[in-house]
């Protein structure tokens, strides 16, 4: 695919099967976590024009135009791959978003959790957010906020960095015990150790996980669909 052409592969446009007002939804996804961004519609003007730039368009169906997600805020979703699913009638989308997704200024547009109450909106929760790793980091954050007694993570952050660090340390060292015995559940557990244990200390620290991912990201590759067509 040349993403500098003004031809887009025009079998790939006729295999998506668009429904009747010429539109598919695509969900936006964190490339880096799996974050579910936001869901959108797009007809085949906003599919080529995301392919050809990198960033993710859409067609408003209230507007009844195409639009370029960030085109008012500067929030673009910059686009690292492109999925479609088995009925070839929903997209899926990896991107890496620059700043917040939602138009209130959250992470994601999910935050509003349904109960048998009724609806729990709250704009800065992570609930519906990430891996099991965010999930680990917010559980962190309760203890430390919330210490209770007869909790391992609470007692953990109560020693301070001394009692954080020393256990990094012994963790660390039984993941060198697992691997040079080459045991894979072991390594498994052993490592599955190391990251919790790592969690507790972003925790200490004040940093969440979702900042690590994006270094990991930088490192990774260059930003954006065109950028990873031409490595």
């Amino acid at each position: 695919m040349n993403s500098d052409s003004s031809i887009v592969n025009e079998k790939m446009l006729e295999t998506l099967q668009f429904d009747d007002q010429g539109l598919l939804p695509a969900v936006i996804q964190d490339w880096r976590n799996g974050t579910v961004l936001m869901l959108g519609f797009m007809n085949q003007d906003a599919v080529v024009h995301t392919l050809q730039t990198g960033h993710v368009h859409f067609w408003s169906r209230k507007r009844k135009k195409l639009w370029e997600k960030g085109e008012v805020s500067g929030n673009f979703l910059q686009v690292k791959r492109l999925f479609v699913d088995c009925d070839y009638d929903t997209l899926l989308v990896k991107a890496e978003p620059v700043g917040p997704t939602c138009h209130t200024g959250s992470r994601s547009c999910f935050f509003s959790e349904i109960l048998d109450d009724g609806i729990l909106s709250e704009p800065e929760s992570e609930a519906a957010n990430g891996t099991i790793l965010d999930g680990l980091y917010e559980m962190v954050l309760k203890r430390k906020q919330n210490p209770q007694a007869g909790s391992y993570v609470a007692s953990l952050l109560k020693g301070g960095d001394d009692r954080v660090l020393k256990k990094i340390t012994e963790e660390a060292g039984e993941v060198l015990l697992a691997v040079k015995n080459h045991n894979k559940e072991e390594i498994v557990y052993e490592v599955a150790d190391l990251l919790f244990h790592t969690i507790v200390t972003l925790g200490h620290c004040g940093i969440p996980v979702t900042e690590i991912l994006q270094e990991l990201g930088r490192r990774f590759g260059q930003s954006g669909l065109k950028s990873n067509l031409e490595s």
